[in-house]
């Protein structure tokens, strides 16, 4: 049996990364003989960082990917927010230059669906649909698969609301992804003092609330660096040359001790580095899982809705702050108050944590019900 998995992976993401290996791990879990092939967005930066041998194929080689899908006998879409109409949704070029995210991850589920191959939407984010069109698409979409899980309430809230009646409550898959103990680098094993993550990330759709949100978190965390002895380690959570500029200017404008920790190991391994940390701030969602799923205080900046929702699950809400709200006074206090009291910000973490774990299992539940429904009539 061979299964295609179809999603943003190969382009330098940790958290999409992270996404592949645990799906990829779950399919060798139930089934070790499982032929695995994965689309990609580029040749040249290495998607899988475990021991399985897999296929690839580029994710916009319509031709390619329409091979690999005929010769498979379950195609997963996900996990990860990929139907979103950000960057717009034109049904008309879904064929041609596949603009906007709903073109190109709706795609090989027309392809699978022409040929009679099961599909499985795995642990998706659905949202925003701001047209008509695109809530119309995923109402299709949706009504067309096989099986879904979706990882937040707020996508199950969506497609209900859509009129899908299939879908199941779940959890991203990260949150069971284990990290894997590494030789630290020399930077953050010597380092003394509390170690304090950033992530920071680039936000097109809200570029002025973002320079906002920098002007008044810097010298927030100058002033703190000021008065306690604080190592600042910055997770640019993404290779792209735009994401690693941003770190380096970050960088450069805190004071006191200051490093970058690059993505340039398997997420297993970066998730270990974020274990060392004492509190995390972040922007991206996965930053934000890879800490709490350590034992880690994490203070997420939701840029999207899915951020908040990860915290709101938890029943961590006061450590979520909108990007759109600026509430930097809080935030603030907040910070100071994780430098103060550390052990008990770690304790808020226990408990909150078994609800989503649980709930992570119906990816594998309804996995094992499309492997055993995806076998062609004619194998």
């Amino acid at each position: 049996m061979k299964v295609f998995i179809h999603g943003f992976y190969g382009a330098g993401n940790a958290g999409d990364d992270a996404i592949l290996h645990a799906i990829i791990d779950r399919l060798k879990q139930i089934n070790p003989n499982i032929d695995i092939a994965v689309s990609i967005r580029s040749k040249n930066i290495q998607a899988y960082f475990g021991e399985e041998s897999i296929d690839y194929v580029l994710g916009t080689d319509i031709a390619s990917v329409s091979r690999i899908i005929k010769e498979s006998s379950l195609v997963i879409v996900g996990g990860g927010g990929l139907f979103q109409d950000y960057n717009s949704f034109e049904p008309e070029n879904l064929f041609l230059r596949q603009k906007g995210a709903i073109n190109y991850y709706s795609y090989p589920i027309i392809v699978a669906k022409m040929l009679n191959i099961k599909v499985m939407l795995y642990a998706v984010g659905i949202g925003p649909l701001t047209s008509s069109e695109s809530q119309t698409a995923m109402k299709w979409i949706a009504d067309n698969v096989d099986e879904i899980t979706v990882r937040d309430r707020q996508s199950y809230n969506l497609l209900q609301k859509l009129g899908v009646t299939h879908h199941v409550l779940s959890a991203d898959p990260v949150i069971k992804l284990e990290s894997v103990q590494v030789k630290l680098p020399k930077n953050l094993a010597k380092s003394t003092g509390l170690k304090v993550g950033l992530n920071l990330r680039n936000w097109s759709y809200a570029s002025e609330k973002l320079k906002k949100l920098e002007h008044q978190l810097i010298p927030l965390l100058n002033n703190l660096a000021t008065a306690h002895p604080i190592h600042y380690y910055i997770f640019p959570f993404n290779n792209l040359p735009s994401e690693e500029e941003k770190a380096k200017q970050l960088a450069i404008q805190l004071i006191g001790k200051v490093d970058i920790i690059p993505y340039t190991v398997s997420p297993q391994e970066y998730k270990y580095y974020f274990k060392q940390m004492d509190f995390l701030v972040a922007m991206r969602l996965h930053a934000s899982i890879f800490a709490i799923y350590e034992g880690v205080p994490s203070i997420g900046i939701s840029y999207d809705d899915k951020v908040s929702l990860f915290y709101e699950e938890h029943k961590l809400e006061k450590y979520c702050f909108s990007l759109y709200e600026g509430n930097f006074t809080e935030l603030h206090q907040l910070l100071l108050d994780c430098i103060k009291r550390p052990n008990y910000h770690k304790s808020m973490l226990k408990d909150k944590l078994a609800l989503l774990l649980e709930r992570e299992e119906e990816n594998k539940r309804v996995l094992i019900r499309a492997l055993e429904n995806g076998v062609k009539n004619d194998e």
